[in-house]
């Protein structure tokens, strides 16, 4: 009995032990892929992510120009935060279906 109780507060220590390490890194989430329709067809805007502002989210790209880009529930979004290097996938009214860090 004693043995089993061991092996049991043993499994429960390490299980616990893990949880808390994969919970320490917010950011390292599985990220968003576009689909292959998406890579095909649709324009791509890379650069650093300036400024969030509700459906609005702004992009300086390598140009130094910024962009102005649309998105919403149904847009693929990893978790972004100002000053994250970012990829978008957009359509000519700059949607953005899927917006993923560019790392």
């Amino acid at each position: 009995m004693n043995k089993l109780m061991l092996a049991v507060s043993t499994a429960i220590i390490f299980g616990a032990g893990t949880g808390i390490v994969a919970a320490a890194d917010p950011l390292g989430e599985k990220e968003v892929k576009p689909t292959l329709t998406e890579r095909i067809t649709q324009a791509t805007v890379k650069g650093t992510l300036m400024k969030m502002a509700g459906q609005y989210y702004l992009v300086k790209d390598m140009d130094g120009r910024e962009i102005r880009l649309y998105v919403d529930a149904d847009t693929k979004l990893d978790k972004v935060m100002v000053g994250d290097k970012v990829k978008a996938y957009v359509d000519d009214s700059m949607y953005a279906t899927t917006l993923q860090r560019d790392d």
